[in-house]
C-alpha cells in the first residue's frame, strides 16, 4: 500500500533490496537494483520497467500509480 501520488520509482524503494539512482533530465534513472548494475552484460543491458503490462515512455519517477496496478521491473540484455 502506498500513499496518494507514490510513483514506480517509490515501489521499487519498498521492496527492500539496494537501489542505485541518479536524478537525469529525463527523470530518474535506475543505474542497479540489488547489486546487478546497467551494462554488466554488455552495453545495452541495463533495468526497465513496466505497468499492467505497459513500458510507460516515461521515467519511474514520473509515472504515479494508481490503485491495482501491477508494477514489474526487470533486467534487459
Amino acid at each position: 500500500t502506498f500513499p496518494q501520488g507514490a510513483t514506480a520509482y517509490d515501489a521499487l524503494c519498498a521492496v527492500g533490496l539496494s537501489v542505485n539512482a541518479e536524478r537525469t533530465s529525463y527523470g530518474i534513472y535506475v543505474a542497479a537494483v540489488g547489486g546487478l548494475a546497467q551494462k554488466e552484460h554488455g552495453g545495452k543491458s541495463g533495468w526497465m520497467y513496466s505497468v499492467n503490462g505497459v513500458v510507460p515512455m516515461t521515467s519511474c519517477g514520473n509515472y504515479i500509480l494508481r490503485d491495482g496496478d501491477d508494477v514489474q521491473w526487470y533486467y534487459v540484455m
